[in-house]
C-alpha cells in the first residue's frame, strides 16, 4: 500500500459482462470505499465531440472520444491525493478503497497505473448482447449498432490488451458468463488479504 493508504481496483471488459455489478457490491461490502463509473463521463448527447454513425443515425459511444477523459483522470488523482485528515467521512488510519470501473478504463495509462488490482470481464458475444437488450439505455441501441460497433470495438480493446504482455501480467481476466456471486466469492479473500 502507498503512503496515501489507498487500495485501487480498476474493472473493465465487455459491454453488460459484470464490472457495474461487482463493482457496486465491493463498495457495499467494503467499508471506506469509493466508487467512479467511466460512465458517468460521458459527454451530452448533443456534444460536437461525438462521431456521428450517418447510415446508422447514432453516435458511436465506444470510443474514448465520447468521454471526458481529462476530468476523470483528474478527478481520480484529487481524490487520492487528499490527506487523511481532509476526508472528514473516512476515519483516519483507515485503509481506504477506489473502485473503478468502465468498458474501456485501461486505455487511459494514468488510470491503469494508479491500479493496485486489475480485473478483465469476458463474456460471449451472445450473453453479452442478450443482456445488453433487457438493459435500459439512454439512447437506445438501434438496430445494427451491437453488431457493428459495440461488439468489434470490445475486440479490439481485448486485442490491445492481450498485446501488452507487461500489462496482461498484472491482469486477472474474469468469465463473466459465472454467477455474480461466484465471481464476488472468488475475488474476495485477495482483496481483503491487500486491505489487512
Amino acid at each position: 500500500m502507498s503512503s496515501k493508504k489507498w487500495l485501487v481496483i480498476g474493472i473493465t471488459g465487455a459491454t453488460c459482462s459484470g464490472k457495474t455489478t461487482l463493482a457496486n457490491r465491493l463498495q457495499k461490502e467494503l467499508k471506506n470505499s469509493i466508487i467512479v463509473h467511466q460512465d458517468n463521463y460521458f459527454w451530452p448527447i448533443d456534444d460536437p465531440r461525438h462521431v456521428k454513425i450517418p447510415k446508422l443515425n447514432h453516435l458511436n459511444w465506444e470510443l474514448m472520444s465520447s468521454m471526458d477523459m481529462d476530468k476523470m483522470r483528474s478527478d481520480i488523482l484529487k481524490l487520492i491525493e487528499f490527506s487523511p485528515n481532509d476526508v472528514n467521512s473516512i476515519e483516519k488510519n483507515c485503509e481506504r478503497v477506489l473502485i473503478i470501473d468502465g468498458y474501456l478504463l485501461f486505455k487511459c495509462k494514468v488510470i491503469t497505473n494508479l491500479c493496485d488490482i486489475k480485473y478483465f470481464f469476458t463474456v460471449p458475444k451472445e450473453i453479452s448482447k442478450e443482456r445488453r437488450e433487457k438493459r435500459e439505455y439512454e439512447p437506445r441501441d438501434v438496430p445494427g449498432y451491437f453488431e457493428e460497433y459495440v461488439w468489434p470495438e470490445y475486440l479490439k480493446y481485448k486485442d490491445e490488451i492481450m498485446k501488452d504482455k507487461n500489462l496482461c501480467k498484472t491482469i486477472t481476466f474474469i468469465d463473466g458468463s459465472k454467477d455474480s456471486e461466484e465471481i464476488f466469492q472468488m475475488i474476495f479473500p485477495r482483496i481483503k488479504q491487500m486491505l489487512s
